[in-house]
């Protein structure tokens, strides 16, 4: 337990180091393109993703799941090559495809000419992208956590310098300019730092090793691969569907609601990085000390998670005029809690896959529990559009589709595999942040002591069931003090 939540701070750290250099970047551009650019960036980025999504194959959680039993560098290498050829197989037919229908798909269906430059680049950058999840996959299958963790924090430095000058140049065509300069370098940067430990073991698999590796590759990333396909196009949903008979104007400010609480992601990707390639061994070898360790870690990243929802939510309207500057977004903030509320249980989904339906083959049930997802998400909103409007049809619709998803996996895991992780007590903390977020148009003055209480006990409900002890808190900030000690000599 120690080890698996000692990497997982230190992934927290580095996503979120990344994840500020992020927003400095993000809010950085909102500040100089209009909403209108901006809103015609975050379409051309929804078209692209919805097709980019096709080339992953599941291929990445796949790969790591198989290296982290790999017996040495040269199997480690060999499931490389297979991912690799399977990978592009997919990419380049999709890059050409989406090359070459830019136009038509810019001026044809969504009637705007400026689409077609930004089309064409996506494209292209695809075939950068296509190898990252898998180099990716050797460095945290392998375990090298340390080196995954400072590329993540030097890549985000690297974008921002990449980013914010082309934009200013270039306004929406520098951001896709941008875009391509930055994939290409965090491609060539990821393989020296994958392949420089393999050197001298890069042997380039027979056929017999191709179908053996293609094989048990593919036992279980065909629905990774599909559920990856669902959880793009729920979170492009919104963008997409809203494009269609709206503005960009529109688009743009559900985008920035969308933007703002799909930051959360952060703490549950960082899971992800340590959980899958730890439980997936941990599940073959020990189930019972599997279930134990799974559900106190998940009680620990559920506190946090919820803290730091309950806080931008409670905040939102304040940190946007700042970071933002004025009342350009101001439409978005109503937005904001139920679509935060939607990514909190996004998250533990997120969590849930890496660490238990993926280690143990749940693939049917994984499948059922993303189709509920974008498909709750699609009947709410089309169910509710003429009663609540557009903007908020969408926003309650994610968080529907995001409530019936997870607790159909929670039902699922407690018949399958005899053990649950979420109860009344998860469900009360919960609904306790929720109604948090729903005060946050409070005026300052009344706020700010408001927010000692409202966060004083919700911190208080932390240590109730004992997600959080005494003994956890001093040891922190011991630890604290002494990462402080540390940085002052």
């Amino acid at each position: 337990m120690k080890e698996l939540g000692k990497w997982q701070i230190i992934s927290f750290a580095s996503r979120s180091m990344a994840m500020l250099l992020g927003l400095v970047q993000t809010f950085v551009i909102i500040r100089v393109l209009s909403v209108g650019e901006w809103g015609v960036i975050q379409l051309a980025i929804s078209i692209g993703g919805a097709l980019g999504i096709y080339q992953h194959l599941g291929l990445a959680s796949a790969s790591t799941r198989e290296i982290s039993s790999a017996e040495d560098d040269k199997e480690v290498f060999k499931i490389f090559i297979t991912s690799a050829v399977i990978r592009y197989a997919i990419t380049i037919p999709i890059a050409i495809g989406l090359f070459f229908a830019a136009r038509y798909v810019a001026v044809d269906i969504y009637k705007n000419e400026i689409l077609v430059l930004p089309i064409k680049i996506y494209a292209l950058t695809l075939i950068f992208q296509g190898v990252q999840s898998i180099l990716n996959s050797v460095i945290s299958g392998t375990k090298r956590f340390k080196q995954l963790f400072l590329y993540q924090i030097a890549i985000a430095a690297a974008s921002v310098v990449i980013f914010i000058p082309l934009v200013l140049t270039y306004r929406v065509n520098g951001y896709f300019y941008a875009f391509f300069m930055f994939n290409a370098l965090s491609s060539v940067v990821l393989s020296y730092i994958a392949f420089k430990p393999l050197r001298g073991s890069m042997k380039w698999p027979s056929n017999a090793d191709f179908r053996r590796l293609f094989k048990e590759i593919f036992s279980i990333s065909m629905a990774i691969y599909l559920v990856k396909i669902i959880y793009t196009n729920w979170e492009k949903f919104g963008s997409n569907a809203l494009g269609l008979f709206n503005s960009p104007e529109v688009v743009a400010i559900f985008a920035f609601a969308l933007l703002y609480a799909k930051k959360l992601m952060s703490i549950s990707d960082a899971v992800t990085d340590v959980n899958l390639p730890v439980l997936s061994e941990k599940y073959v070898k020990d189930f019972a000390d599997f279930k134990k360790l799974f559900t106190r870690n998940f009680d620990k990243i559920f506190i946090s998670v919820i803290a730091a929802a309950a806080f931008a939510s409670y905040w939102a309207p304040e940190i946007v005029s700042l970071v933002v500057g004025g009342d350009k977004y101001d439409k978005s903030y109503t937005l904001i809690p139920p679509v935060i509320f939607a990514f909190i249980l996004y998250s533990f989904i997120n969590i849930v896959k890496s660490s238990v339906l993926i280690p143990a083959k749940m693939v049917k049930h994984m499948i059922i529990s993303f189709v509920l997802l974008l498909a709750g998400t699609a009947a709410f909103f089309f169910a509710s559009y003429h009663a609540l409007g557009a903007l908020p049809g969408m926003a309650w619709g994610m968080a529907f589709g995001a409530t019936a998803s997870f607790i159909y996996i929670n039902i699922a895991i407690s018949k399958k595999l005899k053990f649950s992780f979420f109860n009344i007590d998860h469900l009360a903390i919960l609904g306790q942040a929720f109604a948090i977020s729903m005060v946050s148009f409070l005026p300052l003055y009344i706020k700010i002591p408001f927010f000692v209480v409202v966060f004083g006990m919700l911190i208080w409900a932390f240590f109730i069931p004992g997600y959080l002890t005494k003994s956890e808190v001093i040891s922190g900030v011991n630890y604290a003090k002494k990462f402080v000690r540390a940085l002052k000599k």
